[in-house]
């Protein structure tokens, strides 16, 4: 697991965790450039009264009763969607968010983590004009799910890719990877790629977190 945080600390995504309170317990430094807010002052904090966050037609999405935090408890993870969080500086700023719930130390709980995209958010336009598909902005009082079992997900891997995949998990480097398997560092790459792709995840932190997820390590 410290593996795992230090990957979540380095990534050059904002990251940033909950606990079952809503309490942030984990913001990385590109949180903090992303939004404009040390470490100091959201670590503590119920995320709701920090991030005011809203979808694009200006609802409320970041309240006390927040059912993306409520995954604390367990339950499946949206997939991405859009989301519209204060910068710091009284503005918003359109997000792309992927949820992925991390191993709790308190028992049958999780930590919900928090990736922040910095691709474009849905606009209300292309919401209302239906390009926005769903499960990439959130209503209020709505969870998506999993576009499929990890069961599923996971068979479709190679042995290689599940080797790799099983690796990553482990909290091992592209680079270490490659040195282990004596293979290059593009093959190493490229096998990542199609690993992600297949488990229908976008980063190496998701695909870290995917395994941890469904407890596939």
């Amino acid at each position: 697991m410290p593996m795992l945080v230090d990957l979540l600390f380095d990534t050059v995504d904002g990251v940033f965790a909950v606990d079952a309170k809503q309490r942030i317990v984990f913001w990385n430094p590109a949180c903090e450039q992303l939004l404009k807010r040390p470490a100091r002052q959201a670590l503590g904090r119920h995320c709701c009264e920090l991030l005011h966050g809203s979808n694009a037609a200006g609802e409320a999405l970041c309240r006390a009763d927040c059912n993306v935090a409520q995954l604390a408890r367990g339950g499946s993870s949206p997939g991405s969607f859009s989301l519209w969080i204060e910068n710091g500086h009284g503005a918003k700023q359109g997000l792309k968010v992927s949820i992925v719930l991390m191993p709790s130390p308190s028992k049958a709980q999780w930590t919900v983590v928090h990736l922040l995209h910095r691709s474009k958010a849905a606009t209300t336009v292309e919401m209302l004009e239906g390009d926005a598909q769903r499960g990439q902005w959130l209503r209020p009082g709505s969870i998506g799910s999993d576009a499929c079992t990890p069961a599923v997900a996971t068979s479709a891997l190679t042995i290689r890719e599940d080797e790799i995949f099983r690796l990553l998990a482990e909290g091992l480097s592209l680079k270490a990877i490659s040195a282990r398997l004596h293979i290059s560092l593009v093959t190493v790459r490229n096998h990542v790629q199609h690993i992600q792709s297949k488990l229908g995840v976008h980063s190496q932190v998701e695909t870290v977190a995917y395994a941890y997820r469904h407890q596939l390590v």
